[in-house]
């Protein structure tokens, strides 16, 4: 059993059947080898992109609500917060960089490696995370 945090940017090519990525983002969704979570910070960037591209909102509030049955929400705590100043500390990021270092600190708190995105040069470089994207 894989146990994977999905990225936003998965969620986002899973609603764009033009997208690229949308078979394989659709493939780890629907994988049943996948056990999937997914934390806080990706739904409210999940949203938030919708938002910007202009996602029909019942669309996106409907693909969220079956990733709320079909995944795990993580929350931050107390041990997520030490593990993000530790990694603020060891990586320095900055901008938006500070984001995917909290969604690896959350990650961390759970005891989570690998993470599915597509993105991977916003993960590579962190040593704490595995990046799982299937081809």
């Amino acid at each position: 059993m894989n146990s994977i945090l999905v990225d936003t940017n998965v969620l986002i090519y899973a609603l764009d059947q033009s997208s690229l990525f949308f078979e394989r983002s659709v493939k780890i969704l629907n994988g049943e080898q996948n056990q999937l979570f997914i934390a806080t910070k990706n739904i409210s960037e999940y949203f938030a992109v919708c938002s910007k591209l202009l996602v029909d909102r019942a669309h996106a509030v409907a693909f969220y609500e079956e990733l709320r049955i079909n995944a795990t929400i993580l929350y931050p705590n107390p041990a997520s917060l030490q593990h993000f100043q530790s990694l603020l500390a060891k990586y320095q990021p900055k901008g938006n960089r500070v984001y995917d270092v909290e969604i690896v600190s959350i990650m961390m708190s759970y005891e989570l490696k690998k993470i599915a995105t597509f993105n991977e040069t916003d993960f590579k470089s962190i040593d704490e995370v595995e990046i799982y994207a299937p081809k």
